[in-house]
């Protein structure tokens, strides 16, 4: 029997927990609501899978957007890499064609030059991508500036975080990686070796297995799981699995990987510390496919129909089955361990471990879903968008001050600004490295009928392209001007 503070405790944190957002419903007897890792912000993306303004809110509160995009995201396939440092999302649309999405300017760029067949990221701004003719080209925020030509077939890509490319292919009974790294055009280093099987057979293991976690390539051929270090392209595993593999999912460590094979209902689970299979798990029927849980507490198989089976990690037991179709964005594994999947058009989050339903999104899945971990969402210190001031010795005379160089460029912009002898305040919307997305951020700007205009700055030998509007002559006057514009924006004192 509960008591009534327990009873308090349980409503107080149900009622938190869900919040009545997207007209959600608690079917009776459903467990609480678990609670969300620390770290990042749990942030979830949503936009149509038609194409459409993308938006973001902080989980688990779908309700209250925090952010959408300024220009239409093409319909998405699935997501490849997002860079917190720089707040870029990689991404393929529906037609195979790289999509960057600019979380901080909302902009979004999609590259049709070319017929892609693979594409990879390591950072969501740099894209490497296999072209149907062979030939791999990167794609970067300022555009299309290396292409490559294999002197070997390539059927994979593995964007590094150190800027170069692992690529993977096959060449008879052979399987080949090699290493390029941009904007060079010879091959550094490269592995070779026997796997078995014909070519034919190699070239869709290495589709349909192959996947990269940390330091270590990995993938299936014919029968055997590979691991490949990638900063020395020396071999970190080889494990003899007796028979066909046709899928693999590594766990975020890589420590483990699991393997599904052919027309068997159970996964093999392979140990990167004893080099072999130390473990099966039974599964209700075969599986198709395998997707990991970003923190890896539960892994997802792909059964019949729309069967999907849930497997701790904890305990490398079946949890359940839940229905749901699989596709590129769904079912998936959201921040608190809760599994969103489609029922018909609705998304339905089912508990971590008991699979009840939690929650119901009306009409969510005609969006495509995808969950990250980012501050980039949360207010910023007036003073972080200040720039350094350091203080200096006083001149020794009139005449030194006026001779100096800097002071004399000080006071030809200040006669032409007529602000000598009062502060002034500049309002900047954007600082690229593209002239021509700076404009299309000045074009979507308009504020007491004036547009932002573009100055240019030199950085290292860097042309900087900043989008302001100003200057002002007080503080107020210039976050009046910021607030109207409906755009991101920072202050910093002085004439641009």
């Amino acid at each position: 029997m509960r008591t009534p503070f327990v009873t308090a405790l349980v409503l107080l944190a149900c009622g938190v927990a869900s919040g009545c957002a997207d007209r959600s419903s608690r079917p009776p007897g459903a467990d609480a609501t678990p609670s969300i890792p620390g770290g990042p912000d749990p942030i979830v993306l949503r936009v149509s899978r038609d194409g459409g303004v993308m938006s973001a809110t902080r989980y688990p509160d779908l309700e209250s957007t925090l952010w959408r995009s300024s220009a239409r995201v093409p319909a998405l396939a699935r997501i490849i890499a997002f860079g917190a440092e720089d707040g870029y999302l990689a991404a393929v649309d529906t037609s195979g064609a790289p999509v960057r999405i600019d979380i901080r300017l909302g902009t979004v760029t999609t590259s049709r030059t070319d017929d892609v067949a693979v594409a990879s990221s390591a950072d969501g701004g740099a894209i490497y991508a296999l072209t149907t003719n062979g030939e791999i080209t990167r794609y970067t925020p300022s555009g299309g500036d290396w292409r490559f030509t294999p002197t070997l077939p390539a059927h994979a890509l593995y964007a590094q975080t150190d800027g170069s490319l692992i690529v993977a292919g096959a060449k008879g009974d052979r399987a080949i990686v090699w290493r390029v790294r941009p904007p060079g055009q010879n091959v550094t280093d490269s592995l070779s070796f026997d796997i078995g099987g014909n070519e034919a057979t190699l070239r869709k293991s290495l589709g349909a297995t192959a996947g990269a976690v940390g330091d270590r390539v990995f993938f299936g051929g014919n029968e055997e799981v590979i691991a490949v270090r990638t900063r020395d392209l020396a071999k970190a595993l080889e494990v003899d699995i007796g028979d066909p593999v046709t899928a693999i999912a590594a766990t975020p460590s890589g420590d483990r990987l699991f393997v599904a094979i052919e027309n068997e209902e159970l996964l093999r689970v392979v140990d990167r510390f004893e080099e072999g299979v130390k473990g099966k798990i039974t599964l209700p029927g075969v599986p198709r496919a395998l997707r990991m849980d970003p923190l890896g507490r539960v892994l997802l198989a792909r059964g019949g129909a729309d069967s999907v089976y849930v497997v701790s990690l904890g305990s490398d037991a079946v949890i359940g089955v839940v229905r749901s179709a699989w596709r590129g964005d769904l079912p998936l594994v959201l921040p608190d361990g809760a599994i969103a999947t489609t029922r018909g058009e609705d998304v339905v989050f089912a508990h971590p471990s008991s699979l009840k339903d939690m929650r119901t999104v009306v009409g969510g899945a005609r969006q495509f879903w995808y969950t990250l971990r980012w501050n980039g969402f949360r207010p910023r210190a007036a003073g972080l968008d200040q720039p350094v001031q350091f203080r200096t010795s006083a001149p020794r005379d009139s005449m030194d001050y006026a001779d100096s160089a800097a002071a004399r460029g000080l006071a030809r912009d200040s006669a032409r600004r007529d602000t000598a002898t009062t502060s002034s305040f500049t309002v900047s919307f954007a600082a690229v490295l593209d002239e021509k997305q700076a404009r299309q951020v000045a074009s979507r700007i308009r504020v007491d009928g004036e547009t932002p205009r573009i100055t240019t700055s030199d950085r290292a030998g860097t042309t900087l392209y900043r989008v302001v509007l100003g200057p002002y002559p007080t503080r107020a006057d210039a976050d009046r001007v910021g607030k109207a514009s409906g755009q991101s924006y920072w202050i910093f004192e002085g004439a641009p």
